[in-house]
């Protein structure tokens, strides 16, 4: 995933320890015997007890019997978070899984104290030694931040034992100095003035019994705070000096798991909050903390230069010239986070400094093409969206990726994202339609939204003519070619591979039509070349291609059969899918198939019933296939259209449906007869 934004959700007041314990605001103790149909208040011991067995909660593993963290924001913008969670492992999976706790931090800007861990068995605690935590570098790839993660090796645990876990964390997501500073505090005071969000969610990977989130603020900060995704509860009270939030929700499913669903956020029970005043107070502050990032060097100034002489665009149009900087940086400024300093949160690197080290996270890479656009006298800025997943109307840090926004002539912005078109012959991949984007400026700017991006955007198109002999032996030559989000997937096919090895990668792709490809041949526009659409073409031969079956020859459709079993030709395609769906169907882009294959038979034999397909024209989806004879020609044609690139659970049985005609129609067999005077 792209990282732009850490979200250090840290958020902390310091509860009475006692209250911690009971995992509620206690009440004072009753000495008179309680009326008939009370209860006492819960307990850890009375907690565990009835969070009930693997059984009461369809089989899980472990369950979060209660989670609770209370958060203190400080008008510093430090937030100090008191955490209290009970788990019960159910199973022998969940004593496994739960037999060494984790936290991770980020210790430039967060701080994590482990302060008691219990095991809870027959009524009793067992302390464990919390002197024995470990503090190790977290487990990295492609951003190298010096993340950190503590463990906790628990004494072997039993199915049926409670995990109590005390922790004090501090940190920040989003705010800068203030006063009332404590010893020690400084390093954890968040980048934007006094502001606070969070972003929480009220489902994981297993059952809750109880959750609660209690929010803390100075009684001068407004909050905007917004449910999504199911109901929960909440309540707010004043003290003199403070307002306090709570939301909290009871016996939570867990998280449902599906294959290609789009992020957690964007369908489990969560709470948006911020105190920004609105998306231009924030427009303007990622302005403002960048504003002295994209200073034109004397090298950055000649090499714009260059590559733009070099391309003959000194002359050109500001979309021409964008678009040639936006391809340099794409393809020069290689992905990889290094720890720069101060600044890996919200304020990009300089571009000085990217220019120098040639590498980056999206904030750098974007940062880069920012400089070098102002530098070719463009008026560029720097632009936060949400890769992957929506952002809500709460002006939270709703933020993943750092992008590129050109402000045209008549005062509009033009998108750029060098991150995610490498190989890619778009200025913002269209596997981004449809995202909500923040552009920084000092003018402030509402949430803005990428339109819609129609199938016929992303075209692959198919042109497959073949020759069968009549000992069953195909030999052909295959063209496939794309627009939009399918030219970049062709283009990473051939870039990704190593160029000794392609003909086993055209081997690969060609092998669904059969077993034995051989005499491979291939031509291709070379992947850096954005002068036009991706092609590639193949010329081959397969033996055996067709079976002999009963006197005749059985073959299935050589560019269906490749399509339908080819994720980057067919993402949807190669999928498989249940009857149902709980969540939406997530497969970035959309696509359409247009594949034309002319398969020329022996002299005598022709194609007996050439199957064909019902039309399915849904909502979300398309497909129709046909095939006849044309001479002596078997000539098969295929359509089909992905409409969104996120299906809702009461348009997907449209969309399985054309999906499984497509599937249906290319595993039909044609069995070829002799007879005729074709």
């Amino acid at each position: 995933m792209l990282v732009f934004i850490r979200n250090l959700r840290f958020r902390l007041s310091v509860l009475p320890a006692a209250a911690l314990l009971l995992g509620a605001f206690a009440l004072p103790a009753i000495a008179q015997q309680l009326p008939p149909g009370d209860t006492p208040p819960p307990d850890v011991f009375s907690r565990v007890e009835d969070a009930g067995t693997a059984a009461d909660h369809g089989g899980a593993a472990y369950v979060v019997v209660y989670d609770h963290a209370k958060n203190h924001m400080k008008p510093s913008g430090v937030t100090y978070v008191d955490s209290y969670i009970i788990y019960k492992v159910l199973t022998p999976e969940g004593c496994r899984d739960r037999s060494v706790l984790r936290w991770g931090y980020d210790p430039q800007s967060s701080y994590v104290e482990v302060r008691e861990v219990n095991v809870i068995r027959g009524g009793e605690k067992i302390p464990v030694d919390v002197s024995l935590v470990h503090d190790l570098p977290a487990p990295q790839a492609a951003i190298y931040w010096s993340d950190r993660v503590k463990t906790l090796q628990l004494p072997r645990l039993q199915a049926g034992d409670g995990i109590e876990v005390t922790v004090f964390r501090k940190g920040f997501t989003y705010a800068l100095l203030g006063e009332e500073q404590e010893p020690g505090d400084d390093r954890y005071i968040p980048p934007m003035p006094g502001e606070y969000f969070d972003i929480v969610l009220f489902g994981g990977d297993a059952p809750v019994v109880e959750k609660r989130y209690v929010l803390s603020l100075p009684a001068d900060k407004r909050l905007h705070s917004e449910v999504y995704n199911g109901p929960l509860y909440s309540s707010t009270t004043y003290t003199g000096d403070r307002t306090e939030y709570a939301w909290w929700g009871k016996d939570l499913p867990p998280a449902v798991r599906e294959t290609a669903q789009p992020d957690r956020s964007d369908f489990v029970a969560k709470v948006v909050m911020a105190t920004a005043e609105s998306w231009e107070a924030k427009s303007r502050w990622f302005f403002d903390v960048n504003k002295g990032q994209f200073e034109v060097t004397p090298g950055i100034q000649a090499k714009v230069d260059e590559i733009l002489a070099d391309a003959g665009l000194t002359g050109a149009s500001e979309e021409a010239r964008a678009k040639a900087l936006l391809h340099w940086v794409a393809q020069n400024i290689r992905y990889s986070g290094q720890t720069m300093g101060e600044g890996e949160g919200f304020t990009l690197h300089p571009g000085s400094m990217i220019f120098e080290q040639r590498s980056g996270v999206c904030k750098d890479i974007a940062g880069m093409l920012i400089t070098m656009m102002r530098a070719a006298g463009m008026d560029s800025y720097g632009a936060m969206t949400m890769a992957g997943s929506r952002i809500d109307l709460v002006p939270a840090d709703q933020f993943n990726h750092c992008v590129c926004a050109l402000r045209t002539a008549d005062g509009s912005f033009e998108m750029y994202d060098p991150t995610w078109v490498p190989y890619n012959n778009s200025i913002w991949s269209l596997l981004e339609a449809e995202q909500h984007y923040l552009v920084g400026t000092p003018e402030g700017e509402f949430l803005s939204r990428i339109p819609y991006s129609p199938p016929g955007e992303s075209p692959l198109r198919i042109e497959h003519t073949a020759s069968l002999a009549e000992d069953g032996t195909l030999t052909g030559t295959m063209k496939l070619s794309g627009s939009g989000a399918l030219d970049g997937r062709l283009r990473r096919m051939v870039a990704g591979a190593r160029r000794q090895e392609l003909g086993h990668f055209f081997a690969r792709l060609l092998s669904p039509a059969g077993d034995e490809v051989e005499n491979i041949e291939w031509k291709f526009r070379d992947p850096a070349d954005f002068g036009g659409d991706m092609w590639v073409a193949l010329s081959y031969r397969i033996r055996r291609f067709a079976a002999p079956v009963g006197g005749a020859l059985e073959l299935r459709s050589p560019m269906m059969q490749i399509v339908l079993h080819d994720g980057n030709l067919f993402r949807a395609g190669t999928m498989r899918y249940g009857p149902e769906r709980a969540t939406d169907l997530f497969l970035y882009y959309t696509q359409m198939i247009e594949g034309t294959e002319t398969i020329r038979l022996p002299k005598g034999y022709a194609a007996a019933d050439p199957p064909q397909s019902d039309e399915v024209d849904e909502t979300y989806a398309y497909f129709k296939g046909t095939s006849r004879m044309d001479g002596r020609s078997l000539v098969i044609e295929q359509r089909a259209e992905v409409r969104r690139r996120q299906i809702p659970p009461d348009g997907y049985g449209g969309f399985k449906k054309a999906i499984d005609e497509a599937k249906e129609f290319g595993d039909g067999i044609y069995r070829i007869e002799k007879g005729g005077s074709r």
